[in-house]
């Protein structure tokens, strides 16, 4: 095999391992975890704060992991809080043959990355649910998450172009 297709090879089987890893050890945190700690101070509380600073006539609050007000009802669960897409980005970066302060750079920046795009979904589901609620499920299904992939992906692939010309010392 030649070496740059053995190096593909290698990035996928990194990749998915690294997936895999990530995606078992979501699945072993309880859901009363994820309910009351990870989701109602990671992403209900911000989100509820940002919606009452947008339109405080919306009177959101946090309660556990939904999002509620007299106007919509989100409830975050599983999938709702970008750990798929958390889990791509840090399975491709640590599979890419990089410096490991690239790699940290990348971490980090993809976890930002994620978790901001995830606000900003969550805001965006919530005005959409209490203003145009038979557009949700499209946004919600397909169009939103499909949108995050898209920037991730151009994220990633900025921060690649950084990281190659160093990757032959990650090794």
């Amino acid at each position: 095999m030649a070496p740059s297709s053995w190096s593909g090879l290698r990035f996928v089987l990194l990749l998915m391992v690294c997936y895999l890893v990530c995606e078992y050890a979501y699945q072993q945190v309880p859901d009363a975890v994820l309910r009351d700690s990870v989701y109602l101070h990671g992403f209900v509380r911000p989100a509820a704060t940002v919606v009452n600073l947008i339109a405080p006539a919306e009177q959101a609050i946090a309660d556990g992991n939904l999002l509620r007000s007299p106007r919509a009802l989100l409830e975050i669960v599983r999938g709702c809080d970008g750990s798929g897409v958390l889990f791509l980005v840090i399975a491709a970066v640590l599979a890419f043959p990089a410096r490991w302060p690239l790699r940290a750079l990348g971490l980090l920046g993809g976890a930002l990355l994620v978790y901001g795009l995830n606000m900003v979904r969550l805001v965006g589901l919530y005005f959409v649910a209490a203003y145009h609620g038979g557009w949700f499920p499209l946004l919600h299904t397909y169009l939103v998450p499909s949108l995050v992939i898209v920037v991730v992906v151009i994220c990633y692939m900025q921060w690649v172009a950084l990281a190659v010309p160093n990757a032959d010392a990650g090794r």
